[in-house]
């Protein structure tokens, strides 16, 4: 597997363009995607250890494994607790807002509805963790 800086795990093929291109115009080159937390974990073990991703964005809602247990099971492990996680959900719930923070996301947020908010999104993460 090719090493990347943000890893985007989403199963919406439209999601992850926007969310590529939102991130590539804000300068980070260094982006991989997969469809499913399963994947993600399977990419993740074929990565040397200072190759890993910076930043995971995961949707909230996967098929299978959650974005919420990817992040549980993820912070739970040595090699990979490091590494920052942004939860990405298409409806916002204080509860779920909570719950992710607890075990360790960066944040929550709602997927942005245009292509001016995904940069603003992008922007902002990238200026809170240190990609290089």
């Amino acid at each position: 597997m090719t090493p990347c800086k943000i890893l985007i795990i989403d199963d919406d093929e439209d999601d992850v363009e926007i969310l590529t291109k939102a991130f590539t115009d804000t300068g980070v080159i260094d982006i991989c995607h997969v469809h499913s937390a399963n994947q993600a974990f399977n990419y993740l073990a074929d990565v040397a250890f200072e190759f890993l991703p910076k930043l995971i964005i995961t949707d909230m809602h996967l098929a299978g494994v959650t974005g919420k247990e990817f992040l549980f099971n993820i912070k739970g492990l040595e090699k990979y607790k490091h590494i920052q996680v942004v939860i990405f959900s298409s409806a916002m719930s204080d509860q779920e807002f909570e719950k992710c923070r607890k075990l360790g996301a960066l944040d929550y947020l709602i997927k942005p509805s245009t292509f001016g908010e995904y940069i603003r999104v992008a922007t902002d993460i990238i200026g809170r963790i240190e990609l290089n």
